[in-house]
């Protein structure tokens, strides 16, 4: 009998059956339930055991019920659009403030009024919100499309939520998907890290080198966990251990070729392998410690900083990136990135973290990635987030301007490129040449050097010097056309300007080129000219070649082919640690050596009461601009400047050429 009265009085799931048959975790908060809601299931699909199904007339009334809202909401925005096409047809909105101007639909909506009572007035005006996990993990919540969603949040954050795993189906179909949750535990990660003292040393060489370059930390929030790693590793997430080793796999390729640290820590025979394999083992490790953090599913601004200095490691070792850089793109996203972060209630240090994480890796790109109006990151030292004096101009360069001044060549870079590469080019090249200069004027105002100061830190000379021979990369990119002009035979004195200007830019290049090789202040720095810094005195070192074809001067002649062959004994010297420069030096050393021979035979017609060579008009009525004796046209083929927008945009069969003619 008792048994019988157990068996009756059996307890019903609290459940429905939706969550139970996925084993996931259920709301229970109606019908439907939250979690059914968030899976797009209606309320007939959400059955609690032991309740009656939705009769079709309440389903009815639910479905009709919903697309009556949704009726309603459509209604409201086509009334909006409405409103806002009469507003632009009256003429009232000049064309340089309407939307498909500016790029911003919202803010062309402030200037529409909106009734108190509609429905889309609090959703318009809503930018979304931020929910925040005890586990500091974030998510971004776009739009939101319930009112019951902004009464959740007021104050635009979602309040602290216990954890980010209850949101998330516990599924196990995509363990094929790479950065997948993998069982590795915690202390294996950590077992992957060099000694501490070790770590200490890689750590101080990015800080020293690499954070001043591409600075999206808060340093000195980073120091402080890192101490408090040092004492207790449990005390930092598992994100926080990727970051940790993304900063050791930048930091190890900034080693001299005599450092301890390399032999100690690596076994490869040479210095270029162990750099290689360190900086991919930590880069992997940094991936590891992601996957075991679960970044498919959740995200913290540690885990989009690892990402973005993984990604910033591929980049200068000539690796691919353009799959991670969109995983970390849509990461970004989902943390809400894209939204200024003065739209939500956060700190100081949490605002330019968030704009120093977006602007770093995305900056360059800023006009093709769409925002909702983040700023720039201050350009402040980080000490200024802390005493909060923001508002203060520094005299002297901070930590973040070299990044600024490099968004701004960026920037340039793009409009060059469109320009040069457009039937219907929106600026002219003296506009982008002005562009440039200004940016120049820039470095030399914010490094200026004063006696009443103490000398710039050795990191602000270096980045003054990569900023200087980007400004002459793109001068020689941008003058281009002219100087090919002159090499036709279009003698004018714009083409001779251009010729002018590119020989002071070349030189110039090689001269940093040479400054940050052989300077022991910049021996840190050699990861730079085996890369970047190579590929644009390659560059340089092109031009000039095809200058000292026809050079103007015995002197012009002879300093130019010095400057040549010690720029190629620089790009030998660095060929076994770069690739770029392996490729680099066979080319350059046969390019060199013709246009010496055919220069030479140039200074023979050198007047002898100017000393200068004879006009180029008046050698050209003899010899034709376009014959293979003035210029070779696979040569020719080679200063086209799309080979000479980046490093991986270098034709390198195009120089067979020089190798087929003996």
């Amino acid at each position: 009998m008792a048994t019988s009265n157990r068996s009756s009085s059996k307890r019903l799931p609290i459940s429905c059956q939706a969550c139970r048959s996925r084993k996931i975790r259920c709301s229970r908060d109606g019908r439907p339930c939250q979690t059914c809601v968030r899976r797009g299931l209606g309320a007939e699909d959400c059955i609690y055991l032991g309740q009656p199904r939705l009769s079709s007339e309440h389903a009815l009334t639910a479905e009709s019920a919903g697309q009556t809202h949704l009726l309603a909401r459509i209604r409201d925005l086509e009334e909006l659009l409405h409103r806002q096409a009469q507003s632009q047809s009256s003429g009232s909105v000049s064309p340089q403030n309407s939307p498909s101007a500016t790029g911003s639909f919202l803010e062309s909506d402030r200037g529409v009024e909106l009734k108190p009572s509609s429905l889309r007035s609090p959703l318009l005006n809503n930018v979304g919100t931020l929910q925040t996990f005890a586990s500091g993990y974030v998510r971004y919540l776009p739009f939101a499309t319930h009112a019951s969603q902004l009464q959740l949040s007021p104050t635009g954050t979602g309040s602290s939520l216990p954890s980010v795993d209850t949101e998330i189906p516990d599924e196990s179909d995509d363990l094929q998907i790479p950065l997948t949750k993998c069982s590795v535990s915690r202390d294996e990660l950590v077992a992957i890290l060099p000694p501490r003292r070790y770590c200490d040393a890689l750590k101080n060489v990015y800080f020293q080198v690499f954070s001043p370059m591409f600075h999206i930390l808060h340093d000195l929030t980073f120091e402080a966990e890192y101490q408090q790693f040092c004492h207790d590793s449990s005390s930092v997430t598992t994100a926080w251990i990727a970051l940790l080793f993304a900063i050791l796999g930048i930091a190890v390729t900034a080693l001299e070729d005599d450092e301890p640290l390399l032999s100690d820590l690596g076994r490869e025979k040479t210095v270029t392998r162990n750099i290689k394999v360190l900086s991919s083992r930590y880069r992997s490790a940094s991936l590891r410690c992601l996957a075991a953090d679960d970044v498919l599913s959740r995200h913290s601004i540690n885990s989009l900083q690892s990402l973005i200095l993984i990604n910033y490691a591929r980049i200068h070792r000539g690796l691919p990136t353009w799959t991670l850089l969109g995983f970390t793109h849509h990461v970004a996203i989902s943390m809400g990135c894209h939204v200024d972060p003065d739209r939500f209630p956060l700190g100081p240090i949490e605002r330019e973290e968030r704009r120093r994480a977006w602007a770093g890796f995305f900056g360059h790109l800023g006009h093709h990635i769409p925002s909702q109006g983040v700023k720039p990151p201050l350009e402040i030292n980080d000490v200024d987030l802390l005493t909060g004096s923001l508002s203060e101009q520094s005299s002297r360069p901070t930590q973040m301007t070299y990044l600024l001044l490099e968004f701004r060549l960026d920037k340039v870079l793009s409009m060059i490129c469109q320009t040069l590469f457009s039937f219907c080019p929106k600026f002219s090249l003296s506009q982008l040449e002005a562009q440039v200069l200004a940016v120049h004027e820039i470095c030399d105002r914010r490094y200026q050097i004063n006696p009443n100061l103490e000398p710039l830190p050795v990191h602000h000379v270096a980045n003054l010097n990569i900023l200087y021979s980007y400004i002459h990369q793109l001068l020689l990119l941008l003058l281009r056309p002219g100087l090919c002009c002159y090499l036709q035979g279009e003698f004018t004195p714009e083409t001779y300007a251009a010729r002018t200007k590119c020989v002071a830019s070349a030189k110039a290049s090689l001269s940093i080129y040479h400054s940050l090789h052989e300077s022991p202040q910049f021996a840190s720095y050699k990861w730079y000219n085996c890369g970047l810094g190579s590929f644009h005195a390659f560059h340089a070192a092109v031009v000039l070649s095809v200058t000292l074809i026809y050079p103007e001067s015995q002197f012009e002649f002879v300093e130019i082919k010095d400057m040549l062959w010690k720029s190629l004994d620089v790009f030998a010297a660095l060929s076994n640690r770069s690739n770029f420069c392996s490729k680099a030096v066979p080319v350059l050393r046969r390019l060199i050596d013709m246009a010496c021979t055919r220069g030479q035979q140039a200074v023979l017609t050198v007047d002898p009461n100017t000393g200068l060579i004879s006009s180029p008009s008046d050698l050209t009525q003899d010899l034709s601009p376009i014959a293979p004796e003035y210029i070779m046209e696979p040569l020719f083929a080679q200063l086209q400047p799309q080979s000479w927008v980046s490093p991986t945009s270098v034709y390198w069969d195009g120089w067979k050429f020089l190798f087929e003619r003996g």
